[in-house]
C-alpha cells in the first residue's frame, strides 16, 4: 500500500512539473512580424502608457498613443522613432473618442487593422475614507479607470475584430482585494468583471482579452506627499459632523500609517508592469491575468485567499479607529 502511494505521489509530481514546463515554453514563444503590428495606447502622457509606447516602438511596432494634450504628444515623438503616431484624446468624452478613431483609421495602411489596444489611463482619484470623499470625486474616478475603459474598448473593439488581435485592459490588484480607496477600488472591481464579460463575449470571435493586475507601484498617481496632501484636504472639507466623529487623531494617524505603508511596499521599478504588457501583446499565447509586484504575489494574493473575516480581522489592525467610536 505504501509502495502504491508513493508510486501515485511520482505520476502526480511528475504531470505537474511537466504541465509547468510546458506552460513556461508555450509563454515564451512570440507572434512575431511586429513591424506589421499596429497598436493603440491610451494614457501615453505619463507613466506606464509612455513607457510602453517607446518599449513597442522599439521592438519596431507601429504605436498609436492616445494623450490629453497636444504638448505631451510632442514630448512623446521627441523620445520615439517616426512610426509612433500620437493623438489627443480624453477617455471620458464619448465625442473625443470617436474622434481619435478616427484618427487612427486614417494611419492604418488600408490592409491593416489594429492588433491590439491597450487601455492604460488611469487616476488614483481622492486618497481618503469613504466618509471624507465628495460624489464629484467617485464620480470621476470611475469615469476615467471604468467607463473609459468600457468606452474606448466599445469604439476600438471593429478595428481588433478585423485582425483578430487583443484587448488589454489595466486593472489593478485593488480589483481584487480592496485595501485602497472605495472610488477607486470600484472602478478596478469594474475593470475585472468588464474584462471578464468581454472575453467571453468575444471568445468564439477570435479577439482576446487580457488584464494586467498591479500592486503599488511608483508612478506619480499614489505617492507618499500626494496621499498626506489629499487626506488633510479631504478631511477639511468633510462635514462638521464626520470631523467630529473621525478626529484629528485619526486623521494624522491615518497618515501616518498609510505613508509609511507605502513606502515599505510600493516599488519603483516600472518595467515589471512594463513586461508584463508587453507579454500581452507580443506572446503567442498570452496570459489572462497579469499579477504583477511582490506585494500582490504574495501579500494580497495571500489575503484574497483567506475567509474573509479573517483577512477583514488582519487588515483592521493596522487602521485607526475614529474617535467617535472609541
Amino acid at each position: 500500500m505504501k509502495l502504491e502511494l508513493t508510486i501515485d505521489l511520482q505520476y502526480v509530481v511528475t504531470a505537474i512539473v511537466i504541465f509547468l514546463t510546458v506552460r513556461w515554453l508555450l509563454w515564451k514563444l512570440k507572434v512575431g512580424n511586429y513591424n506589421t503590428r499596429y497598436v493603440f495606447i491610451t494614457g501615453c502622457d505619463t507613466g506606464f502608457g509612455k513607457l510602453l509606447a517607446q518599449r513597442l516602438d522599439k521592438l519596431g511596432c507601429h504605436v498609436i498613443a492616445g494623450c490629453m494634450t497636444s504638448s505631451q504628444c510632442t514630448e512623446l515623438k521627441k523620445v520615439c522613432s517616426n512610426r509612433l503616431e500620437t493623438v489627443v484624446m480624453n477617455v471620458c468624452d464619448v465625442k473625443s473618442i470617436e474622434t481619435a478613431r478616427k484618427h487612427v483609421e486614417k494611419f492604418l495602411p488600408g490592409d491593416k487593422s489594429l492588433w491590439a489596444i491597450v487601455n492604460n489611463a488611469g487616476i488614483s482619484g481622492n486618497i481618503a475614507p469613504t466618509e471624507w470623499t465628495s460624489n464629484e470625486s467617485f464620480k470621476s474616478v470611475i469615469e476615467v479607470n471604468l467607463l473609459g475603459v468600457m468606452y474606448v474598448a466599445k469604439e476600438f473593439l471593429p478595428l481588433v475584430r478585423r485582425e483578430k488581435g487583443r484587448v488589454i485592459n489595466m486593472a489593478s490588484i485593488m480589483g481584487r482585494f480592496a485595501i485602497s480607496t472605495a472610488g477607486y477600488s470600484a472602478s478596478k472591481f469594474g475593470v475585472e468583471g468588464f474584462s471578464d464579460q468581454l472575453r467571453r463575449e468575444l471568445y468564439r470571435a477570435g479577439v482576446s482579452v487580457h488584464l494586467i493586475e498591479p500592486g503599488y507601484f511608483r508612478t506619480g498617481i499614489v505617492e507618499e506627499n500626494h496621499l498626506a496632501l489629499s487626506m488633510s484636504k479631504s478631511f477639511k472639507e468633510s462635514t462638521p459632523e464626520v470631523q467630529k466623529f473621525y478626529g484629528k487623531s485619526y486623521l494624522q494617524t491615518t497618515t501616518e500609517r498609510s505613508t509609511k505603508a507605502l513606502t515599505l511596499i510600493m516599488s519603483s521599478d516600472l518595467n515589471k508592469v512594463i513586461n508584463a504588457y508587453e507579454h500581452s501583446i507580443t506572446a503567442k499565447y498570452p496570459k489572462t491575468r497579469y499579477v504583477v509586484g511582490w506585494d500582490s504575489q504574495i501579500l494580497f494574493r495571500l489575503l484574497w485567499n483567506l475567509p474573509e473575516c479573517i483577512s477583514d480581522f488582519i487588515v483592521s489592525r493596522g487602521m485607526a479607529v475614529p474617535e467617535g467610536a472609541q
